[in-house]
Order: C-alpha cells, then structure tokens, then sequence
C-alpha cells in the first residue's frame, strides 16, 4: 500500500498550507530584507526559523532513504507561478535563482544569524535539538546544516534526487505521542519510524519524527527583489 508522508508545523499537525502566490498551498518562508533571514524574530538573538515534523502513516516498517532538494516550480505540483520573474529563473538562473543564492554563501563559520551579511540561500538545519545559539551555525555546513545549490549553484548540492540531502540522524526524534520530543536509542539516517501511536517500540529505536528547521537568507550586496518560488521535494522509500 501507498505510504504517504505529513510535513507539518508542529510534531502532529496537517500539511503545510499556506497560501501561494498563483494559487496552490505549501511553505511560506515570508519576506527577507537584505543583511538578514527569514522567517526571523531577533537577529541578534539569532531566533526564527520554520520549524518542520515530517512523519508518516506506515504501518509495518518504518521508511528509509529519506532525502530532500529542490526543483522548479510548478514541476511536481502543477501549480502556477506567481513569482516576480519565471519558475525557471528563481530555480536555476546562474545568478538570480535559488541555487545560485545558496552558491554565493560565505557566511563566516562562527557567524549564525547573517550578521556578517554573507549569507545567502536556503539553508536547513538537521538537529532537531540544536541550541538557539548554534542553529544555522556556518560552521555546521556540510554536516548537520546544508545549503541548496551549495557548490556550484544550478549544478551544486541539493538540486535532484541524485545531489539530494540525506535526512541526518540527528534529525530524527521520538513524539513519545505527547510531543515532548527525546531522542531515539538507534537513530539511523534516512529512517523514520512508524508512529508511537501505531508502534513505541518503532518511535523509541528510530524515532518517529524527522525534525528540521529551514531558514531563508540574504546577502547584503543581493539586487534582486521580489517573490521567489521552488518545491522543497522530500524523496523515500517504503514497503507498507
């Protein structure tokens, strides 16, 4: 049978649906001025971010090979555009679009919330305990936080399935069913659980959530203004 994932604000809620320009429903990261991050509460308290639960409906075994990267818009919803340029371009253009941004990031390795105004892309971090003072940390680049299109832009990282992110292990937490998340004995990377509510024993030993956090950045010299869209496509495997 088909197993089908939720992508959700909080650990048991419903998909995402925030409104799209154009029309369909997905992930608002909301607007970004130059210098900063978005969604964003304080940047020297380096706070904001959108917090994302992926989990599933499985009920025999847990899914593996979880990935994510990102492609153009409208490719895998059919939606149609409402951006300020084309899909083709906030996708792939060699200096406007989102792999692009994500190429340019020199974001110092201690600096975390844009300070140094070099930060670019979208950018996602894979542990879903990271301390407010670490999260998006630049020197976390490469392991526990990763950027689209990082090196080489439209054929960088995180572009397709075969440059995709591998959820981490790190990401992986178990819901308890209370939403009091701890961490799993035996997190394995790509794997999520089944459900605490449809096995514990599953939750406990994988964990039944893939926690992550994404946040949109943008450098300070960035030109460009106006709506941006991509889909954010999370890939996996399944038997029932």
């Amino acid at each position: 049978m088909t197993v089908l994932l939720t992508v959700a604000g909080t650990w048991n809620g419903a998909n995402y649906a925030d409104a799209l320009e154009g029309g369909g429903t997905g992930i608002d990261m909301l607007s970004c001025i130059n210098g900063q991050y978005s969604p964003i509460i304080s940047q020297p308290a380096n706070t904001g971010y959108k917090d994302i639960f992926i989990f599933h409906d499985a009920v025999v075994d847990p899914i593996t090979s979880v990935k994510t990267y990102l492609q153009q818009f409208g490719t895998g919803t059919g939606f149609s555009y409402g951006g300020a340029n084309t899909a083709a371009t906030d996708y792939s253009h060699v200096t406007k679009g989102i792999l692009a941004l994500g190429n340019a990031d020199t974001m110092g390795a201690g600096v975390a919330n844009n300070s140094d105004g070099f930060g670019g892309g979208l950018h996602i971090d894979m542990d879903w305990d990271v301390t407010t003072a670490n999260q998006f940390l630049g020197s976390r680049v490469g392991t526990l936080k990763r950027i689209y299109g990082d090196n080489g832009g439209p054929t960088g990282d995180g572009r397709n399935l075969a440059t995709a992110f591998t959820l981490v292990a790190d990401a992986m937490s178990n819901s308890q069913n209370t939403g009091v998340e701890i961490a799993p004995t035996a997190a394995v990377a790509g794997s999520i659980g089944r459900k605490f509510s449809v096995n514990a024993a599953s939750a406990a030993l994988l964990g039944d959530l893939g926690h992550v956090r994404m946040r949109f950045f943008l450098r300070t010299d960035a030109t460009e203004g106006g709506i941006m869209q991509w889909e954010w496509v999370i890939a996996y495997s399944f038997t029932a």
